[in-house]
């Protein structure tokens, strides 16, 4: 940053990497999202390395902050899988999300889907990425090395 010229720092995705930068080491998911729903250029690319944790820290705090349910069309908003409240399919991707990071979703009685936030909150993990190899690193993949080399 120091070496950045004062016009450069002036410009739109440099201010927009600050304030993300301080959205990532505040914790703060909603300007995090909000950021990332308004992001220039291809500044969302480089927000895609955080989503996933971003969203996980952010259900954990939300499962301990909100008693006893939360709508799952919320978390859906707040955590950028949904645009608006109109949105179908963001609610469906969310509620896919939870169940895979071991949340407790519950159906209320008007049919609404519900994060059960005391259940969730001890339940919750990361599930291990699909493409993970036992030494952690894809590109060193026995396999896909061999059949680079053949």
């Amino acid at each position: 940053m120091a070496r950045l010229s004062h016009e450069t720092k002036k410009g739109e995705a440099v201010q927009h990497a600050l304030a993300v930068r301080e959205a990532v080491t505040s914790g703060n998911y909603v300007l995090f999202f909000r950021l990332y729903k308004t992001a220039p250029n291809l500044n969302t690319c480089l927000m895609d390395l955080y989503v996933e944790k971003m969203r996980f820290e952010a259900v954990k705090c939300i499962s301990r902050a909100y008693r006893p349910t939360v709508p799952v069309t919320f978390i859906s908003e707040v955590l950028g899988f949904a645009s608006d409240e109109k949105d179908v399919d963001g609610p469906e991707e969310c509620e896919e999300w939870l169940r895979a990071h071991g949340a407790t979703l519950i159906t209320e009685n008007n049919g609404e889907l519900l994060l059960d936030a005391k259940a969730s909150s001890s339940g919750l993990f990361m599930p291990e990425p699909e493409d993970a190899v036992s030494h952690g690193d894809t590109s060193l993949a026995v396999n896909d090395f061999l059949t680079q080399t053949s």
